[in-house]
């Protein structure tokens, strides 16, 4: 069989399931403050969300994820992200209310993750691509 494309030279690395875990979580972590922040939902998004998080915490149980420079925090992680998936899967419903603590408590969630995961890293959420449903 021919293969077509590009080969992976010597730095290159294939993905394996922690880049997809930690792609899925940037994914949800954005699609997350963008409803935080008022943007629309339409179907497709809700769907994408619902997907993503579902998936997410499938795999959450499933690997172990490799931070860096970090021993300890890996089981204390690992159950902020399962408890992410589920506020993500209440939170895009069409009758959660989102008062002020439960806000908080997303948010605070959501930093004490993009510190542990993402350390150097600035989620931006791209404000042209959320405001079409």
């Amino acid at each position: 069989m021919k293969r077509f494309g590009n080969h992976l030279t010597h730095t290159e690395t294939r993905m394996d399931t922690h880049h997809l875990a930690f792609m899925r979580l940037h994914l949800l972590i954005i699609m997350i403050k963008a409803r935080l922040e008022g943007y629309p939902v339409g179907k497709f998004r809700k769907k994408a969300v619902l997907d993503n998080a579902a998936e997410l915490h499938r795999q959450t149980s499933d690997i172990s994820f490799k931070i860096p420079g970090s021993r300890s925090v890996n089981h204390l992680f690992k159950e902020r992200v399962k408890l992410l998936c589920v506020m993500a899967a209440a939170m895009i419903s069409d009758d959660y209310p989102l008062g002020v603590h439960r806000r908080a408590a997303i948010l605070d969630n959501i930093d004490s993750i993009v510190d542990t995961a993402f350390p150097h890293a600035k989620l931006d959420i791209f404000q042209d691509i959320f405001k079409a449903a």
